[in-house]
């Protein structure tokens, strides 16, 4: 696990801080979907520009396919992506003589334009196995191309958000590759709610791995201030889990995929961000309360 503290100054209230976990990507796959992808980063980009606008993003694993002809039980040519295959004779046979490479390359390039933003990368099991089998680090490969925190297998962030005159407030989010595994209904609300139960910290929590987009309902949380005067009501707050999803497709026309031939059933081709206003302002009893207000915000991304 690797901690990080991460310091936010906002000019104002109404300031808003958008974190984009981008998981599964599986650059170098035949049903990866990188126009969409690319289109991620060209919104990511525009939303950073907008005034009072603080944006982060956090890559959680796999964000290469890395699975090479050594691997003698997953790889198929047949789910190679088209970019390996194409150009000259020589060209295609130097893509294919290093193909992890060859993904690192792809997917620093298409991540180029937010590589500023991006908080670091959680190390995937397709990124391990190639560690572990062939003595290639690809998951630090990717990280020193893109200037990033390698950040293991996972991480607990601290956002601390300072607005002068001694204004401050902070949200801690944990998250990690994958949760375990489970294919059936309901499997993964399970996962998350086990998630945020053990990490009592968290306001936030993230996992992916299973490609299943869910977001967690919230849990509530009531309480008091531990300092100064006690309210006339109780304070409400709420905790997040959610998995962002993936960036294949499931079913594909023309040659089947790795995901149709193993009957895996089709994935919601949703994402997620985080949305946080630092500084929300609550009136109980007539008093002013300040605290991080949390949303989870899902769209399609195709």
């Amino acid at each position: 696990m690797q901690l990080l503290d991460i310091e936010i100054k906002c000019d104002g209230r109404g300031d808003r801080v958008e974190i984009f976990p981008l998981f599964d990507i599986h650059t170098g796959k035949h049903n990866c979907n990188e126009p969409a992808l690319k289109k991620e980063v060209a919104e990511i980009v525009k939303r950073d520009a907008m005034p009072g606008r603080h944006v982060k993003v956090l890559l959680g694993g796999d964000a290469l396919n890395a699975v090479n002809p050594n691997d003698i039980k997953r790889f198929d040519f047949s789910d190679v992506a088209d970019w390996l295959l194409t150009g000259k004779v020589e060209e295609v046979k130097d893509k294919l003589s290093n193909m992890t490479t060859q993904e690192v390359k792809r997917v620093a390039k298409i991540l180029g334009p937010i590589k500023h933003l991006i908080l670091g990368a959680l190390e995937g099991n397709h990124e391990k196995v190639i560690r572990k089998r062939i003595n290639q680090d690809i998951q630090t490969e990717l990280c020193e191309k893109l200037g990033i925190p390698n950040l293991s297998d996972e991480t607990l962030i601290r956002f601390r958000f300072n607005r002068g005159f001694g204004a401050a407030s902070s949200i801690i989010v944990v998250a990690r590759h994958g949760y375990g595994s489970g294919r059936s209904a309901g499997a993964e609300a399970i996962k998350l709610k086990a998630m945020l139960d053990e990490w009592i910290c968290a306001d936030v929590c993230i996992s992916g791995h299973t490609h299943t987009f869910c977001v967690l309902a919230p849990q509530p949380a009531a309480g008091v201030p531990r300092k100064g005067k006690m309210p006339t009501d109780l304070i409400w707050k709420h905790r997040f889990a959610l998995n962002p999803g993936c960036w294949l497709d499931s079913h594909s026309i023309g040659r089947g995929t790795y995901e149709s031939n193993s009957c895996y059933p089709a994935r919601a081709f949703m994402t997620a961000k985080i949305v946080v206003w630092p500084f929300y302002e609550q009136f109980i009893g007539g008093r002013e309360y300040i605290s991080p207000k949390i949303e989870i915000r899902s769209y399609p991304i195709l």
